[in-house]
């Protein structure tokens, strides 16, 4: 066999080792778990076994060689770091001898860098004491001299205050006799010539006392002049010192290094030497085994671990698309996202108009907009409001189906009702009841004051409307004068309620425009269709306008919003079942 083939087997049979091969540390512990997968539990066995064998053994060559080789290394690394100290050491004290520099001593810091007391240091340290004692005497000696000068110091001294006070009463005795005997009186005389020798011993004591002082003010002064040359040729040699110790630091911080490095080296060579190889840290704790059983496949375990991972992405998915999707599933998130009441919830209506809905008192949708009409008549004192305007965010959203059903019901209460097509724009209550639309509410707030022309019973229903009339080019402008509130003052004496269906709000200004006249707004929301974003603009663009808020209503809440709770099977079920 070639060894190019023999090399190639070796190395496939490696790999196979290594793929089956799988080693893993127990936590919280020093144990390795080592195992090995086979198609034979004795195979498996003995491999695992002959692994560990041989990693032991692999361990006890390795540390025997590593002791070896690491004395041998640091055995030629102390020879070679000895005489590094020695040549740096050698260095260091020629450079002083040769510079003239005399070390008294040596401290290390905590940096561990040598800091080095020279004779200049030490003998300028003690001039400078020296001078300042030298200075404080000269100091002294000036002021003494001073008060001398001034004669503070005369009069102060004990010699001369008792010479003084003498004369003093010499001269008084002197003049009480003048004023009795002659100047040439013997007593008087006398008295003269003592005052004369107190004069002179006065003087001559001052002289005396002003001559001391001065003597030791010019001593004093000469002291200190001679320590401050002192003083200043020490500077100057130091300062010279200081220059040439740079190089002599260098070498020092060289034999600080040769010495950290030998000593460090030192230790560990020692350590090595007295620990020698020792016992091999790493030991089999348990032998293995044959197995009884095949470790895997494991049906259960695969199982468990697909229907986690199932159900672990089904939770993720939904997740991200409820984060996604930012529409009102839930109705009752409109109180938590807008603050706005939810005064009713409008179920999809599927398999007849909502005109056949809403005319059919058994069906769902009936019973949706009479619980409407109920929280209506809690937003004010005096029950349902008189005047509503419905819009909502955009078009389609149902506020034209909603205003039509609300005024349905309100007028199954025999309450008289007038419904108002307000979106002159885009009129749609004449194509629901599919009625002509030839004069409406664009025409009275043009100038035309005939109503009961514009005004349609609906006996079917029980209401009465006014169509938008013809689209006129200034919308916003006819919306916006007064003749919409006169409309709506004239309208409230003759019926009971006075609803606007008016324009969307994005987009448009006539919907804020109609707020402002009627006493409140119910806003209509589309389930599962319109954004967040867009209802809070709506909300926004209403309450700058001043509106009154009563709630919001959300239509078309289908089957899909049954999963937050939300739904009406009980309560039409029930129904149904009564009727049967």
């Amino acid at each position: 066999m070639s060894s190019a083939k023999r090399r190639s087997l070796s190395e496939k049979a490696a790999k196979i080792l290594l793929d089956r091969l799988s080693v893993a540390p127990l936590r919280n512990s020093s144990l390795v778990d080592v195992g090995f997968s086979t198609s034979s539990p004795e195979l498996s066995a003995k491999l695992t076994n002959l692994w560990a064998q041989q990693f032991l053994q692999a361990s006890i060559d390795r540390r025997f060689a590593a002791t070896s080789d690491a004395r041998k290394y640091l055995e030629t690394r102390l020879d070679a770091l000895r005489q590094n100290l020695e040549t740096s050491e050698r260095a260091l004290i020629n450079y002083a001898t040769s510079k003239g520099i005399v070390t008294l001593g040596t401290k290390t810091d905590e940096s561990g860098r040598t800091q080095t007391e020279t004779l200049v240091s030490s003998d300028i340290t003690e001039v400078s004491k020296a001078l300042a004692r030298a200075r404080e005497i000269r100091i002294a000696a000036g002021a003494e001299l001073t008060n001398t000068l001034t004669g503070s110091a005369l009069t102060n001294a004990p010699t001369i205050s008792a010479l003084r006070q003498k004369r003093a009463e010499v001269d008084a005795e002197l003049a009480r006799l003048r004023t009795t005997f002659a100047e040439d009186y013997p007593v008087i005389v006398s008295l003269r010539a003592q005052l004369a020798n107190l004069d002179r011993s006065i003087g001559a004591e001052s002289s005396r006392s002003s001559q001391s002082n001065r003597q030791a003010y010019d001593a004093a002064t000469k002291r200190e002049g001679e320590l401050r040359s002192e003083l200043d040729s020490l500077t100057d040699k130091y300062n010279l010192q200081q220059r040439e110790s740079i190089e002599l630091a260098i070498l020092q911080r060289e034999v600080d290094s040769n010495r950290q490095l030998y000593d460090g080296l030192l230790q560990r060579y020692k350590e090595i030497g007295a620990s020698g190889v020792g016992t091999n840290n790493i030991s089999v704790v348990d032998q293995a085994k044959v197995p009884a059983r095949p470790s895997s496949p494991n049906l259960m375990i695969n199982a468990a671990l697909a229907l986690a991972l199932g159900f672990g992405l089904a939770a993720g998915l939904i997740f991200l698309l409820e984060k996604i999707d930012s529409s009102i599933r839930d109705p009752q998130d409109v109180s938590s996202r807008f603050g706005l009441p939810l005064l009713g919830a409008i179920p999809e209506i599927t398999g007849q108009s909502v005109v056949e809905g809403i005319l059919d008192k058994k069906s769902a949708i009936y019973e949706a907009y009479v619980s409407l009409m109920t929280n209506l008549s809690f937003m004010t004192t005096h029950g349902t409001p008189r005047s509503i305007m419905l819009t909502s965010s955009q078009p389609k959203e149902g506020k034209s189906n909603s205003s039509l059903c609300l005024a349905t019901v309100l007028a199954a209460t025999g309450k008289s009702v007038i419904l108002i097509d307000a979106d002159v724009r885009n009129p749609s209550l004449n194509r629901y009841l599919e009625i002509p639309n030839e004069r409406g509410l664009s025409h009275y707030l043009s100038g035309d004051d005939q109503i009961e022309s514009m005004i349609e019973e609906l006996p079917r229903f029980g209401f009465s409307i006014i169509t938008a009339g013809m689209m006129p080019p200034n919308a916003a402008e006819l919306l916006g004068s007064d003749r919409l509130g006169t409309l709506i003052a004239k309208l409230q004496e003759r019926y009971d309620h006075v609803l606007f269906d008016s324009p969307p709000l994005l987009g448009l200004a006539d919907a804020p425009l109609i707020a402002r006249r009627v006493e409140g707004v119910l806003f209509t929301i589309e389930a599962n269709s319109t954004k967040s974003r867009a209802i809070a603009t709506s909300l926004m663009r209403l309450r700058m306008a001043g509106a009154k808020l009563f709630g919001a209503v959300v239509t078309k809440v289908g089957a899909k919003n049954h999963l937050y709770g939300y739904g009406y099977g009980y309560g039409y079920t029930y129904g149904a079942s009564d009727e049967k």
